[in-house]
Order: C-alpha cells, then structure tokens, then sequence
C-alpha cells in the first residue's frame, strides 16, 4: 500500500522565545483533575495506614486512577444522574506484610470517596459514583 506522507519543517517561534505562554487550565470538577486528586488522597490515606501500622511507609504507586463519565438529565436547579460515574483506583501497593493482610481497597475507596465528595460538592458519592479498586 502506498502512502502519502510528507515531513515538513515547522516555521514557529519556539516556546522559549514567545512573550506569552497560553496553557489549559482544567477546573477541579473536570475528570482528569478528578482523577489526579483522587490519586493523591489515595497516596496519602495508604501512607497513613503504613506510618500507623509499621512506622514507615511502604511501596506504593497509585497515580493510575481512571474515571468514566457517568450519564445525567440536567436541568436548571437539579437534574438527576442516570448512570453513575465509574471511578477505577489501579497501581501498585504493599497489600501483605508477614502474613497480615491490610485494607488497601478499603482505604483506597474511603480516600476516593472522600475527595470526591469534598470537591463536587452537588455528586451523591454514595449513589452517584461507583468505585472499583484493581490496587495490587
């Protein structure tokens, strides 16, 4: 199969030299920051649980968080969710030590159900948002 591909140079100030920088600045309640904070509660609630339990943090990366846009009948004043929002907590953790079993999942789903409800003030966490951890 032939292509058509064609390489051409780009006639650009580069970045470093403009005077003005424009970036996208995503608000709190879009699903990538979403994701990144719940990330980070989740990094903190498991660093707790290792500090209370062995004085030390162990091995842990939880920076994968997926969210799934739910479905909704806005309207002004209200509306109603009608397919919840899908929160996916994946990564790496320590989930035994000496034999002990810990509530990585527990606390992983704790820690994103709290964030979430302290920054989409209006999102029923409890009925509204289905949380599902993979951490392992």
């Amino acid at each position: 199969m032939a292509r058509n591909v064609q390489v051409e140079p780009l006639r650009t100030v580069h970045i470093e030299d403009q005077a003005v920088e424009l970036v996208e600045r995503k608000g709190l309640g879009h699903p990538d920051s979403i994701a990144d904070g719940v990330s980070e509660s989740v990094s903190q609630a498991l660093c707790r649980l290792y500090l209370d339990e062995f004085g030390r943090i162990l091995h842990h990366n939880t920076d994968e968080t997926q969210v799934v846009g739910g479905a909704s009948e806005p309207k002004f004043g209200g509306g109603k969710v009608t397919k919840p929002i899908y929160v996916l907590l994946v990564g790496r953790a320590t989930t035994e030590v000496n034999g002990e079993k810990l509530p990585i999942h527990d606390t992983a789903i704790e820690a994103a159900r709290r964030y979430i409800g302290s920054v989409c003030s209006h999102v029923d966490v409890d009925h509204d948002v289905e949380f599902d951890s993979k951490i392992g």
